[in-house]
């Protein structure tokens, strides 16, 4: 059969149609469904701003169907794909999520629908691509349209998280983090000054991961607001750090490919990242003790398991998780008694640790490999 890209193209088109029409259906029910819980003003600005949300989407898709080919080819794929569809399927969720904004504060079962929403959109987020990469069917949209609904989802999600009181407002500059670093770009090269490449790193997505993971948990309506902004600080200075970092090195205030640098960078790794994560550990088990002591915020049936993530961050067996279970059991007994020393300081060293990892004289850490691999890649295939 002789390759037709019109045809093919107009059929993409076709299919978009189809999308545009699951969208408007969902979002007609679920207005439908708030109309009888809500007044009817509210639940129509919320209706109005799930559609401009769609509205955007449909547009970025319209105009990226031409890119429905691999990365090193041109031909086009005849369908948008699994992988393309549950992208879509994370857009159709950021829209219900987006209608939130402005609304009064959701009561009753409705206050958890943000935050379930954007949870959803995340875990979808982390399949799609392993999806993608699993069937060979990577193609240029997949990486536009990840791209451009990352950021759309996780702007909405800040602005909600600072509307409930969840997050400081001087957080939303982070929730546009990627935009600002995009304009600042094209400004640069507007202006005839020199843009470099962005230099590799082992956390860039590591650190975008546990941002995007934080503000979703962020939206919990259960959190004293002390203790989500307290979080929001500690998640904060990574982020910042990585996108200046980033920054400085395209703008060529530093040189990330001269030796100075690299030997600097290597120092640095094994200060930050092999050394001191050992007494961060000690101390988060010593932490982790003191919060148990010390009041009645962890149930009976709850200790064993806060026992054995103790034992896991002391002994590095798999401590990214142990340091999870921690940053709740600080989350929560801070919420319940008030933030303290103890659980403040509790849950800096989680945090550390999971951005960190468990570094030197550490028993056994499977998780590293699944945090920074590229899963579903075939051997000898697209990674």
């Amino acid at each position: 059969m002789v390759y037709d890209e019109q045809r093919l193209l107009a059929e993409l088109r076709r299919q978009w149609v189809y999308v545009a029409l699951i969208y408007i259906s969902v979002l007609g029910v679920s207005y439908w469904i708030l109309w009888r819980v809500w007044s009817t003003a509210d639940a129509l600005q919320w209706l109005l701003l799930a559609l401009l949300t769609m509205a955007v989407q449909m547009m970025v898709l319209w105009w990226a169907l031409r890119f429905n080919h691999p990365p090193e080819g041109a031909a086009l794929f005849p369908t948008l794909g699994i992988a393309n569809g549950m992208t879509l399927t994370r857009g159709l969720l950021t829209c219900l999520m987006a209608g939130f904004l402005f609304a009064p504060m959701p009561q009753g079962w409705l206050a958890w629908a943000p935050a379930l929403l954007y949870m959803s959109e995340r875990i979808i987020d982390f399949f799609d691509g392993f999806v993608a990469r699993y069937t060979s069917r990577e193609t240029r949209l997949g990486t536009i349209l990840d791209i451009e609904f990352d950021g759309l989802g996780i702007l909405i999600a800040v602005g909600l998280a600072i509307q409930y009181g969840h997050l400081p407002p001087w957080y939303l500059i982070l929730g546009m983090a990627r935009q600002l670093f995009i304009l600042g770009i094209w400004l640069r090269r507007r202006l005839g000054k020199p843009v470099r490449e962005l230099p590799p790193s082992d956390h860039r997505r590591l650190i975008a991961g546990f941002q995007t993971g934080f503000i979703s948990i962020a939206l919990w309506p259960l959190w004293r607001d002390e203790v989500a902004l307290f979080a929001a600080w500690l998640f904060a200075v990574p982020l910042a750090f990585s996108f200046g970092r980033d920054w400085l090195a395209v703008s060529t205030v530093i040189d990330a490919e001269s030796p100075r640098y690299h030997a600097l960078r290597q120092r640095a790794k094994r200060l930050i990242e092999e050394r001191s994560p050992f007494v961060v550990r000690v101390l988060a088990a010593l932490f982790a003790v003191w919060v148990l002591r010390q009041g009645d915020s962890i149930p009976s049936w709850a200790v064993p398991g806060v026992a054995l993530a103790i034992g896991s961050v002391l002994f590095g067996v798999i401590g990214r998780a142990g340091a999870l279970v921690l940053a709740f059991v600080a989350a929560f007994d801070a919420t319940l008694t008030g933030l303290h020393f103890a659980s403040a300081s509790l849950l800096a060293c989680s945090i550390y640790l999971l951005h960190i990892g468990s570094g030197r004289w550490a028993l056994w850490r499977p998780e590293e490999y699944y945090l920074h691999a590229k899963l579903g890649a075939r051997h000898g295939g697209r990674t």
